[in-house]
C-alpha cells in the first residue's frame, strides 16, 4: 500500500503540464515545463506556466539557460511567488 502511494506521488510531481519549480538558496531558481517568460528585468523575472504564473522577485536577476521547457535564472532571489491563474 505505501509503495502504491510513493508510486503515484511520483507520477504526479513528474506530470508534464505541470510547473516544477526548484529553489538553490537564495541565488538560482529552475523553472521546468514553462511557456514562456512574461517578464523579465533586473528585479523581477515573471514566468507564464499551465494555469499559474511564477513570479521570481529580487536584485541583479540574469537569465542564465533558457529552453523549451526549462529556465534558470541566478541574481539575489528575495522570494518566487505562485500565482494561479484558472
Amino acid at each position: 500500500m505505501l509503495k502504491d502511494n510513493l508510486y503515484a506521488e511520483l507520477m504526479e510531481d513528474l506530470h508534464p503540464n505541470r510547473p516544477r519549480v526548484e529553489i538553490l538558496g537564495d541565488s538560482r531558481v529552475i523553472v521546468e515545463n514553462h511557456c514562456g517568460i512574461q517578464e523579465d528585468d533586473d528585479s523581477i523575472l515573471r514566468v507564464r506556466c499551465r494555469g499559474c504564473e511564477v513570479r521570481i522577485l529580487g536584485a541583479d536577476l540574469e537569465l542564465t539557460a533558457l529552453s523549451m521547457d526549462e529556465l534558470a535564472v541566478i541574481g539575489v532571489i528575495s522570494s518566487v511567488e505562485y500565482i494561479t491563474t484558472e
